[in-house]
């Protein structure tokens, strides 16, 4: 059965347009508020630096240790384990659905 399709809300349907501002008065005041932007994000990231003691501060910047790769020996190996497990599970729910020594055609 196929699904309607809703519809969009009144509010969502309307779109208003804005007015456009000049664009040559907010550069001026957009230079002189980043200055005291980078200034308090500074002084933020010495306070917190401050906070941690130096140890942690190392480890964080460590990068992780990297894993090799399987090599192709453990590749043959996983999949030969999955196939003799699978079998394993399959032979377990044979028994499980029909015990062994009972036949269907007997």
């Amino acid at each position: 059965m196929a699904k309607k399709a809703r519809r969009k809300s009144a509010a969502k349907s309307k779109k208003t347009k804005r007015a456009k501002v000049s664009t040559k008065g907010r550069k001026k005041l957009a230079a002189k508020s980043k200055s005291k932007q980078t200034a308090k994000r500074t002084a933020k990231r010495a306070t917190k630096r401050a906070a941690k003691p130096a140890s942690k501060r190392a480890s964080a910047r460590k990068s992780p240790a990297k894993v090799a790769p399987p090599t192709i020996t453990e590749k043959v190996t996983g999949a030969f384990q999955t196939v003799v497990e699978t079998v394993k599970e399959t032979n377990e729910l044979r028994d499980k659905l029909e015990p062994p020594g009972v036949s269907e055609s007997a």
